[in-house]
């Protein structure tokens, strides 16, 4: 069985390019917004955002150093679903 070394210096290997893909993202951001007017110079404006609407794993890329303990493995992840409410009011 052949061991794993790094490569010469000033030299690349010979791995092709985009072997390696990572585990891909997929994220839907939503938001609803609904005014409501006291009179003509009031204006309050109420504001739901959830960002990872559907709380889905987006797992980080590998670890590409040959000389880490975590070689090609994912040891990050993205955001979970995010909850955001704001009130804003213009006059």
């Amino acid at each position: 069985m052949k061991s794993i070394e790094a490569n010469a210096v000033g030299t690349f290997g010979t791995i092709g390019r985009n072997t390696y893909y990572g585990p891909g993202i997929a994220n839907v951001d939503l938001g609803l917004a609904k005014d409501f007017r006291a009179n003509e110079r009031f204006v309050t404006t109420f504001r739901f955002e959830m960002f990872n609407a559907f709380n889905r794993m987006n797992l980080g890329n590998q670890t590409t150093a040959q000389n880490n303990a975590n070689f090609m493995r994912i040891t990050s992840a993205s955001d979970p679903r995010i909850l955001q409410l704001a009130l804003r009011l213009v006059f």
